[in-house]
């Protein structure tokens, strides 16, 4: 994907401080008063919801005494019922209820964790051998290699990997259960014709030995899981299978589906689970935490295995804020993130720390960018509109919330922490 230049991150993070006129009191909406101080960079996307489907939740966050955190959320065209196609934002909660499976595993005798290899068997003509990845610790592939690829670069094979450990009846029944009514987690990526409903076998084996700890048979999911969010027909046209132009609109209503309001909810059971209601969070131990943090906070270059080159920058999968710049970021902004694009559908959510100034926020937001209504085309305006809308979006509450007034500063440090 190509990116706008800056000279450097923290540049263009600072020029967009002097653009904020000034600080809304109480009584006002401050992401209505955000989006207003910038009309002239935002107006002509927002002035066209329809065409755009822009959804924003910005959540203020105020420590107390004891540094627990309260949360105060803001809304723009947000509606938890409206289909927007969520990409590789499903990869978050497979992630989760991944480590959390493992826990679950290690609990009733089995002698698992995040690292063990596994190797992936293949009964069926569409599935996958896959016993080796010469990019992760030892040659072997494990959930955490996937997991790592997952926050790191949106990689899709990994995502499949962890559909297939899971399967599908389990990863929604299991999501419905948490209390995220409005996500639905039906196929894998890059395997078109690939029968969703069967998930491969696995087997995890001791890294020492090779002794086979855990054996997953094949798992069929007989559950059709109906999509229950309006507007998933979308354009005028799309591309089909055989690369031939349909007049029709592209319906959408058999794919994965996260409201924004469900991702912005698990963001923040993530960062804060103790603040969460206990319902929504997941089974996660302390190191889970931290190494999701650190692989959501991190830079690809920073990133142990796999080892990125310089292909992946750093605003890679960073729209808000970074997006837009292929410059080297300073560091001590980050962005806890996950993103989705897709079918000219831009999405990002995330946590937002200034370390030196002791910033925090969450910000979550998803645009359409397709001009000519036309799916499956590859001809989307993520450079041209999206990329630079989140950006600037990003940049704007930064600037903000940097003359936002707190009782009491965040502490920051185990977040800090985590990315060393």
């Amino acid at each position: 994907m190509k990116r706008l230049i800056f000279p450097l991150c923290i540049l263009v993070l600072c020029g967009a401080c002097s653009t904020l006129q000034h600080t809304p009191g109480k009584d006002v909406d401050p992401l209505r008063a955000i989006l207003h101080a910038h009309s002239p960079e935002f107006d002509s996307i927002l002035s066209h919801p329809e065409r755009y489907e822009v959804q924003i939740i910005y959540t203020q966050i105020d420590r107390d005494a004891a540094q627990r955190p309260h949360f105060t959320s803001f809304y723009h065209n947000t509606d938890s019922a409206r289909y927007f196609y969520p990409a590789s934002m499903v990869k978050m909660p497979l992630a989760l209820l991944a480590l959390e499976q493992i826990n679950h595993l290690r609990a009733s005798g089995k002698s698992l964790d995040m690292e063990t290899p596994y190797a992936l068997d293949s009964v069926r003509a569409y599935q996958q051998h896959y016993k080796s990845d010469a990019s992760a610790p030892g040659g072997k592939p494990s959930l955490a290699q996937d997991i790592r690829q997952v926050f790191t670069v949106s990689d899709n094979l990994a995502y499949n990997h962890l559909f297939e450990f899971l399967g599908r009846a389990y990863i929604n029944e299991a999501l419905r259960d948490k209390g995220y009514d409005h996500t639905g987690i039906v196929h894998r990526f890059n395997y078109p014709g690939r029968d969703n409903r069967y998930a491969s076998p696995m087997t995890f084996f001791s890294p020492v030995d090779g002794r086979i700890l855990y054996s997953i048979p094949e798992r069929f999911d007989s559950i059709i899981w109906q999509n229950p969010q309006y507007g998933a027909t979308k354009g005028i046209g799309y591309y089909n299978a055989k690369d031939s132009l349909v007049h029709t609109p592209f319906d959408l209503s058999g794919k994965n589906w996260f409201a924004l309001t469900d991702m912005e909810k698990m963001l923040r059971v993530i960062l804060f689970p103790e603040a969460m209601p206990p319902q929504l969070r997941f089974d996660l131990k302390p190191d889970d935490y931290r190494f999701l943090w650190r692989y959501m906070g991190i830079f690809p270059r920073e990133c142990d295995y796999p080892r990125y080159d310089s292909t992946y920058y750093d605003g890679y999968a960073k729209f808000l804020l970074f997006g837009d710049s292929r410059a080297r970021c300073e560091g001590s902004v980050r962005s806890f993130n996950k993103i989705g694009e897709a079918y000219g559908t831009l999405t990002d959510v995330a946590y937002i720390v200034d370390f030196k100034n002791k910033v925090e926020f969450v910000l979550a937001a998803t645009i359409l960018c397709n001009s000519d209504g036309i799916f499956n085309d590859d001809k989307y305006d993520y450079d041209r509109v999206g990329i630079p809308f989140l950006a600037r979006l990003g940049r704007a509450v930064y600037a903000y919330e940097l003359e936002r007034k707190r009782a009491l500063k965040p502490d920051l440090g185990r977040f800090y922490e985590a990315l060393k």
